[in-house]
């Protein structure tokens, strides 16, 4: 009776290490994976962080141009001082 248990114990114990084993293999495809996963993750923060940075020059030179109404009092005020300077001219050559 004991020899009964004893090879029934025997042989669960032998399917308990082959599930070890796979339990093993598959951990170390996982630790595998999860390396290869930090190294992807660690180029795209460098990739990332230049894209940050052209954002943040484009924003910067958004930020520079011009809205219409300063477009506008430009304008404005170059087709005054131009009226100016032709009516200034206009009096010292006139006969």
């Amino acid at each position: 009776m004991i020899e009964q248990r004893v090879a029934s114990l025997e042989r669960s114990v032998e399917r308990l290490d082959f599930k070890v084993d796979r339990i093993d293999e598959a951990l170390k495809r996982i630790e595998e994976a999860l390396k290869a996963l930090a190294d992807d993750n660690k180029s795209f923060s460098i990739s990332l962080a230049g894209i940050r940075e052209n954002v943040a020059h484009i924003d910067g030179r958004l930020a520079n141009i011009p809205t219409f109404w300063q477009t506008l009092a430009l304008i404005a005020t170059l087709l005054i001082g131009i009226a100016g300077l032709i009516f200034t001219a206009s009096r010292f050559l006139h006969p």
